[in-house]
């Protein structure tokens, strides 16, 4: 009798694993159960004791038990999450810049592990994963149900190697499977800068620990080439490090103005947050801020105070919604949990977090900017002052992308054609386009001449693209991409009409 009481004491931190972790995943709307607390620990020592005792195979007591504190915590919500010693590391390595795999944000919405954010230049990204894809199967196995670590840990492994990742895109209601070669990520957070169309454009990839300076650079050395106007791109930008959104928060506010600010439960999680960056960009320098689904977390909050203060234009889509904040409480054994602690709010009082935080209701209110008092809609993400619909790409050229026909046929493209002097001087011909097209045909793709004229235009840009990127490198593709991009040319439309910051909210 001692004894059991005993396991009764050890099991009650882990009772609700099974209770409201597995059991009441399809039933969330239901009222709590009845029983007491104690009432449903014997019910948890009674069904270890049935598995130990019953089960088709001998099972771990504490593997059972490991299962049920990840119940238990991802039923909380999609960010909470019990981590083992391998995937605490695996934590602390994803932003430490270089890890081994196939380079992407992934998190979990709507009950499914999906893409937040390629990693420009990462195997993923080069073999054409988008933001939204949710990933279904990982070689042979499916991956529907798995948790956020565990779809991570498989995705991951040595340099070289390959995985499969088949993904529904509910972009065009189809599956794609990828053949992936893992490789060494090494990210970079600003990959590419330049004035483009008489624009100063800055592309921020992560919040990674050296995103400051890199910001800082780019900023300091386009203004000294005499750029008068400034696009911030944060469109797949899934976060990071927060100081290092103070900072770049800094760079276009000046130094003390509210960010961001937290708010939970207990008086440690309400804080405020400030800009620590000195200001770089004079203030009558107008700037837009480019956002996509892809951008979360550390990209929101930046976005999000530029938007509140009124010292930017944001353009594109609504962002990810990533905005609870997180704390790793260290655990005997190696172990950690990472819990949901407070919620992240922009300067005017709006919540960035969009999906399911507990019982917590949707953000329906609405805000008013700081200094012009613009009027601006709660209900998760950051959404944009104008909105700019992303183009989807043809089934077709997402398909040849999936196949790694694009990259291919460019490589056979420069390896017979002279370099030419600068990415614009690259011109593909009808003559070029129905190589590809024959192409297509010979890697089993079924598709019709109707159907390839329909993306003919979309198969010379992307294709143009990729072949500007192995003669010039990033800077080649970007300058061939921005040409095209139609959030990045609504962008300079608008800068075009005004010279001052303020004219950005009367001359649109």
């Amino acid at each position: 009798m001692r004894r059991s009481v005993r396991i009764a004491g050890f099991l009650m931190a882990f009772v609700l694993g099974i209770t409201f972790g597995y059991a009441l995943k399809g039933f969330a709307k239901e009222s709590e159960p009845k029983i007491s607390f104690s009432q449903m620990a014997d019910l948890m020592i009674q069904v270890i004791n049935y598995i130990t005792r019953y089960y088709v195979v001998e099972e771990s007591k504490s593997k059972l038990l490991e299962n049920a504190i990840k119940g238990m915590v991802s039923s909380l919500d999609p960010h909470s999450t019990f981590l083992t010693p391998e995937e605490k590391q695996r934590l602390y390595e994803s932003t430490e810049g270089s890890y081994e795999g196939v380079g992407m944000q992934i998190g979990q919405r709507e009950g499914y592990v999906v893409v937040i954010a390629p990693f420009e230049g990462t195997p993923a990204w080069k073999a054409g994963l988008k933001p939204g894809d949710r990933i279904i199967r990982i070689n042979d196995s499916s991956a529907l149900g798995l948790d956020v670590e565990e779809v991570s840990k498989r995705l991951r492994g040595p340099k070289g190697t390959k995985v499969k990742v088949t993904v529904y895109r509910p972009a065009i209601n189809d599956t794609l499977s990828f053949e992936i070669i893992r490789d060494r990520i090494v990210l970079k957070a600003v990959p590419y800068y330049g004035i483009v169309d008489g624009v100063g454009y800055i592309k921020l990839n992560s919040f990674q620990e050296d995103a400051s300076d890199r910001v800082k650079e780019a900023l300091e050395s386009l203004l000294s080439k005499g750029a008068k106007k400034i696009v911030l791109d944060l469109r797949g930008n899934p976060g990071g490090y927060l100081r290092e959104a103070f900072e770049i928060g800094g760079f276009f506010l000046g130094d003390g103005k509210l960010i961001v600010y937290t708010d939970g439960r207990t008086p440690d999680s309400k804080e405020k947050f400030f800009s620590e960056g000195h200001s770089i960009v004079p203030d009558d320098i107008p700037v837009v801020v480019l956002v996509d689904q892809g951008s979360a977390s550390a990209s929101e909050i930046v976005a999000g105070a530029i938007q509140d203060w009124d010292r930017g234009l944001i353009i594109g889509d609504t962002t990810f919604g990533k905005g609870s904040v997180q704390r790793v409480l260290p655990l005997p054994y190696g172990y950690a949990l990472r819990l949901t602690i407070a919620r992240y709010f922009t300067p005017s009082g709006r919540s960035i977090h969009k999906g399911k935080l507990g019982s917590l209701e949707k953000d329906t209110g609405t805000y008013f900017t700081k200094i012009l008092k613009r009027p601006l809609k709660g209900g998760g993400g950051i959404s944009p002052d104008i909105v700019v619909n992303p183009k989807h790409l043809p089934a077709l050229v997402q398909k040849a992308q999936a196949k790694g026909l694009i990259s291919d046929w460019a490589t056979r493209y420069t390896s017979t054609h002279k370099k030419p002097k600068k990415p614009e001087d690259i011109v593909l011909t009808d003559r070029d386009l129905n190589r590809f097209k024959n192409l297509l045909h010979k890697s089993g793709i079924d598709f019709d001449d109707c159907r390839f004229d329909e993306a003919k235009e979309d198969f010379r840009r992307i294709l143009t693209m990729e072949i500007a990127y192995q003669y010039f490198g990033e800077k080649g593709r970007y300058r061939i991409f921005l040409r095209y991009d139609p959030v990045y040319q609504k962008a300079v439309s608008i800068l075009k009409k005004v010279n001052k910051t303020d004219e950005l909210f009367t001359k649109k």
